[in-house]
């Protein structure tokens, strides 16, 4: 009965931003009650499945899209239905993602009498000029207005996006940022630095040469800065992109990073089971929705479910997840868990790996805890990319006849992942 995650995609907005390559939908009419009776119909699937059933929620997260664009009546519904299927942890975190100009005092007092404790604002900066040419829609004036009326409506924990190397962004405009960010006095930070994704019309400006991003130096720095900067203002650096009050560590984003299970509800999102014997991990199984709106919404009226893709992991996946997902925490991964929950010594699985990594200085271990070094951070996914293939010999012999990784059962090919 190992409690899970509950996540919620809501696919819809206003205008999809030239940088988003995720699953959403710009609809000048939303079709929410529809939508909202899917969500409804993989509950009740999902409350009658082994792998779920009586187990206990320790988070719900409604994210995006712009789930803010949903009535609070849809979303008191959906939380309702999960607490009279689901047991609930004590002090469970339930969060919403929101557009500042998207919600007014009478819509958040609403998400918090229905359960919300925890909003994210998609802020990404309070300079207008980056505001306009990341094609967000809202106004510094709104940002600061949306986390007054959170305030007001008794939701105190609120996190705010932060993007740093945006078009026409220089250091002394991510200082500015930095500066308002913690006058405004939020909970939680969380910055990101502009990826520029196949597909998005930023792709498109960028190859044709007419959009200039900051030089690649500029942004280091700007990330060196966002590092330095918030914990002395207070802020705990808990993950590689994201700041917290102590205490108000997002406990849904930590369930991912400690690769406990999770279940997607809504278009394309993403749900993952691990088979286990004990604390010893055996296998997984991640799969994924349909990712178009209206043929999801199709498939869990007339099933119960809306699955379109899955993908089985074997340990030695597992075992790459395990430092994909726990060496963003800035406290990293212990040698202990790594044993415990595979059976084998964390320097027998990678004898050669560790030894070269810390002697590089990219990564630090001490007292059984394995770290990424300051320099480490600047260079993650380089450095957890080194994980991928473990000492396959090493491995129990209960576990090696299914240490390669499957090809991905497709399904459908109607669809990809969204």
């Amino acid at each position: 009965m190992r409690p899970f995650s509950l996540y919620v995609h809501i696919p819809y907005c206003l205008q999809k931003c030239p940088y988003c390559d995720f699953n959403t939908y710009a609809l000048s009419s939303i079709p929410e009650r529809d939508y909202i009776g899917a969500l409804l119909a993989e509950l009740d699937y999902f409350a009658t499945q082994a792998e779920w059933r009586g187990r206990p929620i320790q988070s719900i997260y409604f994210g995006g899209g712009t789930p803010s664009l949903f009535s609070a009546r849809s979303v008191r519904k959906l939380i309702e239905e999960a607490c009279a299927l689901f047991p609930i942890t004590d002090r469970i975190e339930l969060s919403l993602e929101a557009n500042p100009g998207t919600v007014d005092g009478e819509k958040l007092s609403g998400y918090r009498d229905g359960g919300i404790n925890r909003l994210s604002f998609g802020a990404q900066s309070l300079n207008p000029g980056i505001l306009k040419a990341l094609g967000r829609l809202h106004t510094p004036e709104e940002i600061r207005a949306a986390i007054e009326m959170a305030r007001s409506a008794g939701i105190s924990n609120v996190n705010l996006d932060l993007m740093y190397g945006a078009p026409g962004q220089t250091l002394e405009m991510l200082e500015q940022d930095i500066a308002a960010y913690v006058e405004l006095a939020p909970s939680h930070i969380s910055p990101y630095g502009l990826t520029i994704e196949k597909g998005t019309p930023f792709y498109t400006s960028y190859k044709k040469g007419i959009m200039k991003l900051p030089p690649e130096e500029h942004i280091a720095q700007m990330m060196e800065r966002i590092n330095e900067a918030l914990p002395q203002a207070g802020f705990v650096h808990y993950e590689i992109s994201n700041f917290a009050r102590p205490g108000k560590e997002a406990r849904h984003n930590l369930a991912y990073w400690n690769a406990d299970d999770y279940l997607g509800l809504g278009a394309g999102s993403h749900s993952c089971f691990t088979e286990r014997d004990g604390n010893r991990k055996l296998s997984a199984r991640r799969w994924s929705n349909y990712a178009l709106p209206n043929r999801y919404m199709q498939a869990a009226a007339a099933q119960g479910h809306a699955e379109g893709w899955s993908d089985a992991l074997a340990p030695k996946d597992l075992m790459f997840e395990f430092f994909f997902l726990g060496l963003r925490k800035i406290s990293g991964v212990k040698e202990l868990d790594f044993e415990v929950q595979f059976g084998v010594p964390l320097s027998a699985a990678y004898p050669e790996i560790l030894h070269i990594m810390v002697a590089e200085g990219l990564l630090q271990l001490s007292n059984g805890c394995l770290r990424l070094s300051p320099r480490g951070i600047m260079l993650a996914d380089s450095v957890i990319e080194n994980f991928s293939s473990p000492n396959i010999d090493s491995l129990p012999p209960s576990l090696r006849s299914s240490a390669t990784s499957t090809e991905p059962n497709w399904l459908t090919m109607e669809e990809t992942p969204g």
